[in-house]
């Protein structure tokens, strides 16, 4: 590979981003006696990031041996919902927690970072002239011609982050009672690129933002497994 082109990759696919993921969270004095079980979860976030989430949701439930389900196939959002008719449907599918996660996100900022310029050169030469050697030593007179195309190319490089807010709600659905809130900050950067970019998906932030989440969670005590 010429250098050229291996400084075209470079710039094509840039430098790995960092991620870095704060959690505070806090739970209630009296908890459940066993730990939960079936978690319904309403993430109030944009379509794409909300879908990520949710299936995040249920990678982290998993591996603690809880079952989660999107609150919005219990109680579709077609109609008004009384809390008698809400706390009716959850007991009837076996829900003991509801997670209610609210995210502010940034979505992905692209700082321009400067351009990359790499060329190749290819060419003739053509050249003439006489030696005239004294000695141990030679002169060397030559005229002559050069032709050729230098070809180049210019890269603009941008430097790529994204941070992503989240707080998040737990509720005994029998009683209507708080068992515990969080809050927390997912922030990714990154280089220049195609994988900085991929860096700051929405997959990164959901699955930073609801394992941090679910790590607070069993700490303290609302759920088991390992994490």
């Amino acid at each position: 590979m010429r250098l050229s082109d291996l400084l075209i990759a470079v710039a094509a696919f840039g430098l790995v981003g960092c991620t870095s993921t704060s959690m505070q969270g806090y739970a209630d004095k009296e908890l459940p006696a066993n730990t939960l079980q079936h978690i319904a979860a309403y993430v109030a976030a944009p379509l794409p990031l909300a879908t990520s989430m949710q299936a995040s949701i249920g990678d982290e439930a998993r591996k603690r041996g809880v079952s989660s389900e999107d609150a919005l196939t219990i109680l579709p959002p077609t109609r008004t919902y009384s809390d008698a008719d809400v706390r009716k449907a959850l007991t009837e599918r076996g829900v003991d927690g509801v997670l209610v996660i609210t995210v502010a996100d940034s979505g992905v900022i692209s700082q321009y970072a400067g351009t990359l310029f790499s060329s190749s050169y290819s060419g003739t030469v053509t050249a003439n002239g006489t030696a005239t050697q004294v000695g141990n030593m030679s002169t060397v007179a030559l005229n002559g011609n050069v032709s050729g195309t230098t070809t180049g190319v210019a890269t603009p490089l941008y430097r790529v982050s994204r941070q992503t807010q989240f707080s998040a709600r737990l509720t005994d659905p029998k009683t209507g009672r708080t068992l515990w809130v969080g809050n927390g900050e997912v922030n990714t950067r990154g280089g220049t690129g195609l994988i900085s970019r991929l860096m700051v998906s929405d997959s990164v932030s959901s699955s930073n933002s609801i394992r941090a989440i679910f790590d607070d969670l069993q700490k303290k005590g609302l759920v088991g497994g390992t994490s």
